[in-house]
């Protein structure tokens, strides 16, 4: 009996590893130019399975960097059938964190990347989505403020069909009329980018902006690596396992709505 229980708790641990190696050998990484020009971009790159052509995401971080969950956003986002682009602005620059100054170079990395990927055979390059997330959100905002007439934007190229912003800084967009489709997802008790900005940005524009927002849910809410809460460069960062797991569910129905063919 006791054998017949230490090969199933074997058997198990294999294949948990199998699925590991699996997971990790779809995850490629991958160089791309920046769209100012001057600098090469790294990103990592996760496909659904398949030939494709798949609608795909660009995936820009925070302030702080890559997360620690980003092979499980990519995997996840590849899942739903999209192909997922993480782009680190900061490694080939030497960055460790962008939290206290503008970082401007964001746009332009999303813009090489949506380049990047309409090269792809194995994505449809009139479906593609920026998601971002605090600072990287803030580009979002940018990029759908802009529209398809960002002088990033290669003339009669790809342009991006979709937004969607996590804990964006909607106050700096307080003026901006959004010009694709646009999900914000921000906490109640967000005390680094406020709620009320992001309904006052979307009260402007109903027609273009989809706002929810998480009673009890604070700054990072979607990350487990600030799970109980924790102060990083005096902000607030919370995870929130149900907030999290209803902003997936969200994202996912705002890009099958906006990405359809």
């Amino acid at each position: 009996m006791l054998r017949r229980v230490l090969r199933r708790y074997i058997m198990a641990a294999l294949l948990g590893l199998l699925a590991c190696a699996s997971a990790a050998a779809a995850d490629e990484v991958v160089s791309f130019t920046s769209a100012a020009g001057g600098i090469d971009v790294r990103g990592t790159l996760a496909r659904p399975e398949g030939r494709g052509p798949f609608p795909a995401v660009v995936l820009l971080h925070s302030c702080l960097g890559l997360p620690a969950n980003r092979q499980s956003i990519e995997d996840q986002i590849a899942g739903w059938g999209y192909v997922a682009l993480f782009v680190d602005d900061f490694g080939p620059r030497g960055l460790k964190e962008t939290c206290t100054v503008d970082f401007p170079e964001g746009a332009s990395d999303a813009f090489g990347a949506l380049a990047f990927l309409a090269r792809l055979g194995s994505v449809d390059s009139s479906r593609i989505a920026v998601v971002g997330f605090s600072q990287g959100a803030d580009t979002a905002l940018a990029i759908a403020a802009s529209g398809p007439n960002s002088p990033l934007a290669t003339p009669g190229g790809p342009t991006f069909k979709a937004a969607a912003a996590f804990y964006p800084p909607c106050a700096n967009r307080s003026d901006a009329e959004l010009q694709i489709p646009t999900l914000i997802l921000v906490g109640a008790l967000d005390s680094v980018t406020p709620a009320a900005d992001c309904r006052q940005l979307a009260k402007r524009q109903p027609g273009a902006v989809g706002l929810v927002v998480y009673p009890g849910a604070d700054h990072g809410f979607d990350l487990p690596e600030f799970a109980g809460g924790r102060r990083v460069l005096g902000m607030w960062l919370k995870y929130d396992h149900e907030a999290a797991q209803h902003s997936w569910a969200e994202l996912r129905r705002f890009l099958a709505r906006s990405l359809a063919r």
